[in-house]
Formats: C-alpha cells, structure tokens, sequence
C-alpha cells in the first residue's frame, strides 16, 4: 500500500509544543516513511507544520537522503533562517542533497538575491502549475532520483487557481513522484478550506 493520509498533524506537532522534547527526538519517535509513498500533513496555521517538516528534512539529510523544499509561503532565504534557528544548516547541503523550488520569489515585490553557489529552480508563478511540476521533476533529476520532496503549502495555490485545476494536479504530480521521483508530503493548512476541498485532497494522495 503506498497511500496514507494524516487527517491531523497535532500527534506530530505535540513534538515541538512540549518543551521537554527536541524536534529531533521527536521525528525519531516518527516511523519513517517509505520511497514510492505519499502524505497529506493538515493542520490549522502556526501549529507546527513547518518545524515538523524541518526535523523531518534533517533526519533524511542525516541519512544521505536527497530532498527537494517546494515553498510556496516564504522565499527561500527566510526558509534557510528558520531552519538554522532550528538547528538545520540548509546552505551546507544545498546543490547535493538539497535544492529548492521557488513559486514565491517570482511573484514577490522584493525579489532576493541568489544565494552564491546555492541552485535554485524559480517558477514564474503559483498559477503555473505545469511549471511547478516540471521544476519538481527537474530538481529530482538534478540530485539524482528517489528524493524526497516537501511541499509547502498546498493552500497557496487555492488563491491562485480553481479547485478543479489543483485536483488535477495534484493527482498528476503524486503519481509522478510515487512512480518515478520518490516520497512526497503536502502540507496544507486545515481550517482554511471547506470540508469538500480537503475531503478532496484526501481522496487523491
């Protein structure tokens, strides 16, 4: 079986609201997830998604993984600030076992500037949802097949397409990635979407 959905992230998030536990013991205590599989991570905003995709990102780097960051929330420089404030030094692995896709800087007023010696795979915008899948592949082949891609957030492109337009792409880039790229988890923030959409995005990882 290679499909699981996390209805919720708060048994994940508790990890990082206990004081008492590190990120990374808690992405220990988490059963690693297989290559060829996909997860839906839903949560409501600011509760953890993002440091848990961090502790998760730094376990795979650990273990030779290689991982490909879609951000669609924040530019990659502010990715690499919060991860080092978590202890995950992004720009040491960047170019072999880390890359980025950017759908943010292209569309952003304050467009910054690329990090030396650091490759990048910008996408003209969130609506281009071809381009965000060929920039997926693209990446994957750069570092080499499986990777294991990280997509943040999925809720982004409800502001910039149709439903029918995402669930068609959704379905599209998840059997790509657990056909020929590798692992794959969407966050997405829960709360914000009606019960049929996430229902939907549900249905198809």
């Amino acid at each position: 079986m290679t499909k699981r959905n996390i209805a919720r992230s708060s048994e994940s998030v508790d990890a990082f609201e206990r004081p008492s536990e590190s990120p990374e013991r808690g992405a220990l205590m988490e059963e690693r997830f297989p290559t060829n599989y996909s997860v839906l991570l839903a949560g409501p905003p600011g509760v953890g998604k993002f440091e848990y995709l961090i502790a998760r990102i730094r376990e795979d780097l650990r273990l030779g993984e290689r991982v490909v960051f879609v951000t669609l929330d924040m530019p990659p420089n502010e990715i690499r600030a919060r991860a080092k404030a978590l202890r995950l030094d992004l720009g040491a692995h960047e170019g072999k076992l880390f890359v980025f896709v950017d759908c943010y800087s292209a569309t952003s007023s304050d467009r910054p500037e690329a990090a030396p010696g650091k490759k990048t795979f910008l996408v003209s915008s969130f609506s281009n949802l071809e381009g965000i899948g060929m920039a997926m592949s693209k990446a994957a082949q750069e570092l080499g097949t499986p990777v294991r891609i990280y997509f943040y957030t999925i809720s982004t492109l409800f502001l910039h397409n149709s439903t029918q337009a995402i669930a068609k792409f959704f379905q599209i880039v998840t059997s790509r990635a657990k056909t020929n790229l590798g692992f794959i988890l969407y966050a997405v923030h829960e709360g914000v979407h009606e019960p049929m959409t996430m229902n939907l995005l549900r249905s198809l990882v």
